[in-house]
């Protein structure tokens, strides 16, 4: 959504229930057929951090042969030994199977306690105990994930404009989550995926997800919106899960990719790393600070820069050793400890960025600057985010754009007409009275 809605009910009131089934039809379920859905194609079959996760298209034969994605999940089953005679002797693998399962528990719960155009819809749930998969249809998005920079050259294929637009869909379904206690922990450009149409960007994968309800802002007035929504199952996510190191290594917040200053167990040795080190710009808290939403909005931004520019902002030093320890230990130091750089133009239309040496707390370097502290503490919200000069100054109507993206009803929303208010009274000058607002 780009401009605004009329009716900001119809904003979110866009997804129907999600369908709860438990018998999975032997008799038309083969590797063709799901139920009534018909088999179309693979999209991909496992991973090497998936290994038992199956995605493909199917066409659902009860609504004209709408394509829908299948996602499958292995899990282990009792007296199903047989199956799994493999496991015995490899623990990892055992370990996987439960894993896989849990991260579709949890993706399930998030999903049926979502209702949002810029998140991805889950239609319905096929699970049968009967059976050793787990079947998750979802709506398919057949736009395919943002595609961002010449994989030859490193170079950004999107403009400015056109990045500006995925960052605001961005923006709108993170907002939605963080309002209902959810934390995404994986935001990045692969999970951002257009329509078919490409004329809305929604967030996917949720199977790392944290939801706290202790977090959450929704209130008993926003059930007008929410009737027929479930809570998540608060013993699917623990703290204990928050705290290890989920996500995708690039994407990292410094608090995920912490490690202690003194950690020599795990890192390696100095000799190993000096001729690649750098002085360091920040330093490493001795503690671990507290995993919140906090880090979405740094991976956001992150994605950011990566529209922008073509390029990640913190980099693998080159040093000739590939051993996966070694250059993730790399990265992640470079992440706690390392500034990130401003190239001299950004996007495909080679706008001047003017640098991080001008301060123009308007533009999109002051707004990556809010949004890439290494203290969480110090580090932007996702609602100030949305009220940022740099997201709004092309809205035809800020205010109502505002207003009706807001995951609070009207009556709680006083906050959002303010901030929309001055968005068009005040001049340019504006971002001190916005930024006062967001405190």
């Amino acid at each position: 959504m780009q401009g605004g809605h009329s009716n900001k009910s119809t904003f979110f009131d866009t997804i129907h229930d999600v369908r709860m089934t438990a018998t999975l039809n032997l008799k038309v379920s083969t590797s063709e057929r799901i139920n009534q859905y018909a088999y179309s194609g693979r999209i991909s079959k496992g991973s090497a951090h998936s290994p038992h996760v199956d995605v493909s298209i199917y066409r659902d034969t009860t609504a004209n042969d709408k394509e829908v994605l299948v996602k499958a999940v292995r899990r282990k089953m009792a007296g199903h030994e047989d199956k799994y005679r493999l496991l015995r002797r490899n623990p990892q693998a055992d370990n996987n199977l439960l894993n896989g399962e849990l991260s579709i528990r949890k993706e399930v719960a998030v999903l049926k306690s979502c209702r949002h155009p810029h998140i991805v819809q889950l239609l319905e749930v096929i699970d049968d105990p009967n059976h050793d998969r787990v079947f998750l249809v979802l709506e398919y998005l057949a736009g395919g994930e943002i595609q961002w920079r010449n994989e030859n050259e490193n170079l950004p294929i999107l403009t400015v404009e056109q990045s500006k637009r995925i960052f605001r869909d961005a923006i709108l379904g993170l907002q939605y989550l963080h309002h209902h206690g959810i934390i995404h922990r994986d935001i990045k450009p692969a999970n951002l995926v257009w329509s078919s149409d490409q004329s809305t960007v929604k967030i996917i994968d949720y199977g790392i997800s944290h939801c706290n309800e202790e977090h959450s802002k929704r209130t008993v007035s926003t059930s007008r919106y929410r009737e027929k929504i479930s809570k998540p199952n608060p013993t699917l996510f623990t703290n204990a899960e928050l705290t290890k190191q989920r996500g995708t290594g690039y994407f990292m917040a410094p608090e995920v990719a912490w490690t202690p200053p003194d950690n020599s167990l795990s890192s390696p040795s100095i000799d190993t790393l000096s001729s690649t080190m750098h002085a360091d710009a920040f330093q490493i808290p001795v503690k671990r600070p507290a995993i919140t939403k906090a880090i979405d909005v740094w991976s956001l931004g992150v994605t950011l820069y990566c529209l922008l520019f073509g390029k990640f902002p913190f980099q693998i030093p080159s040093d000739g050793n590939d051993n996966h320890y070694h250059t993730k230990y790399m990265l992640f130091r470079e992440i706690c400890t390392q500034d990130w750089n401003v190239p001299d133009t950004m996007g495909s239309d080679c706008l001047p960025t003017g640098g991080r040496a001008v301060k123009n707390l308007e533009n999109v370097i002051a707004l990556l600057d809010s949004m890439l502290r290494k203290d969480p503490g110090s580090r932007i919200s996702i609602g100030c985010v949305k009220c940022h000069p740099w997201v709004l100054n092309d809205l035809p109507n800020p205010r109502a754009w505002l207003y009706l993206t807001s995951p609070s009803p009207p009556n709680q929303n006083n906050w959002a007409k303010q901030v929309g208010q001055k968005v068009l009274t005040l001049l340019p000058s504006m971002y001190n009275s916005l930024w006062a607002s967001c405190k």
